[in-house]
């Protein structure tokens, strides 16, 4: 029995148990372990060029060219321009595939600014528990993502007004298990 004092904490509480729980048992087969082949019907493929665990880094203050290749495409639909007030500029990124393609991405896309070549502000923060993505050629899927609006240099000033290169990363990593990153853009956006 519970005390009255404590019922209206007893749901949240195993709800958070329960997502822990669940959370540990999917992680925790060994990685020595070879995968389970795929008894489903569906056809998939992988996703050309070859994966690989070496991620762009996106450092403040870096040059950055977007790296080619990751076998996904996306587009943004972003604001033309925003205030320099704000926190973050929100849009969404499509993203597609030439062919039918299953994995995990991260919850939302990640997305960031650059002005003159260099990175102004990187990804914000998200959750790390990925969710499921079924691709179908033509079909595609829309994430959410922002943009952070303060500068990722010291200080974290808000951005200075002007015209940024807007662009977005996806990671996507297949059944087979390694990692592919694709990228989008730029699309351009002023901050006023």
């Amino acid at each position: 029995m519970l005390m009255p004092a404590r019922r209206e904490y007893a749901v949240p509480t195993v709800a958070v148990l329960l997502a822990v729980l669940v959370a540990a048992a999917g992680c925790g087969s060994d990685a020595s372990d070879p995968p389970a082949p795929d008894s489903s019907p569906k056809e998939s493929a992988t996703v050309e060029p070859v994966p690989t665990t070496d991620l762009t880094a996106l450092v403040c203050g870096a040059t950055f060219t977007p790296p080619t290749g990751g076998g996904l495409y996306l587009s943004g639909r972003f604001p033309a321009s925003t205030p320099a007030s704000g926190p973050a500029v929100t849009g969404a990124v499509e993203v597609n595939s030439p062919r039918a393609v299953s994995g995990v991405v991260a919850p939302s896309a990640e997305v960031f600014l650059v002005r003159d070549g260099r990175i102004a502000t990187v990804p914000l923060p998200q959750d790390t528990a990925g969710k499921k993505l079924d691709l179908k050629p033509s079909q595609p899927h829309e994430l959410p993502g922002d943009a952070a609006l303060v500068s990722c240099a010291a200080g974290g000033e808000p951005l200075a007004p002007g015209t940024y290169q807007m662009y977005a990363r996806v990671v996507f990593t297949p059944d087979s298990g390694t990692p592919v990153e694709s990228f989008g853009g730029p699309w351009p956006i002023d901050v006023t």
